[in-house]
């Protein structure tokens, strides 16, 4: 009787590989890659090791799935998120603030310009 490769939700078998199971962990949905590049792009790492490569990537879709449901509960038709309400659930969550910058809440041209010229008048004089 011949043994089965094993069956952990960690380990996946490729065909053509005689079932040889792969170090590849399964339970991941961004690609490792792509994650490693980001993390390589800081002048500070050098090498990104494997254990904290799937560690970094299981916690950035924990980040993502957590703000698409914080995003969900604001939504104003339930069956798709849009930007607004992203941008509604950083501004709404004290804890979401450091992504103020990156998603900030829409404003009309009119309101821009409002914006800058308010802005610009604080600071005439100033040079």
């Amino acid at each position: 009787m011949a043994s089965s490769p094993s069956k952990s939700p960690h380990v996946k078998t490729f065909p053509g590989k005689l079932g040889r199971p792969s170090s590849v962990p399964t339970d991941l949905i961004l690609p490792t890659q792509r994650v490693k590049m980001i993390m390589k792009s800081c002048p500070d790492v050098e090498m990104v090791p494997q254990e904290a490569l799937h560690l970094i990537t299981k916690a950035t879709e924990l980040f993502v799935q957590y703000l698409a449901e914080e995003s969900y509960k604001k939504v104003a038709s339930k069956d798709r998120i849009d930007y607004d309400d992203l941008s509604n659930a950083v501004h709404d969550i004290e804890h979401l603030e450091f992504l103020r910058e990156a998603i900030p809440k829409k404003v009309t041209w009119a309101e821009a310009q409002k914006l800058i010229e308010e802005n610009s008048n604080k600071f005439e004089g100033f040079f």
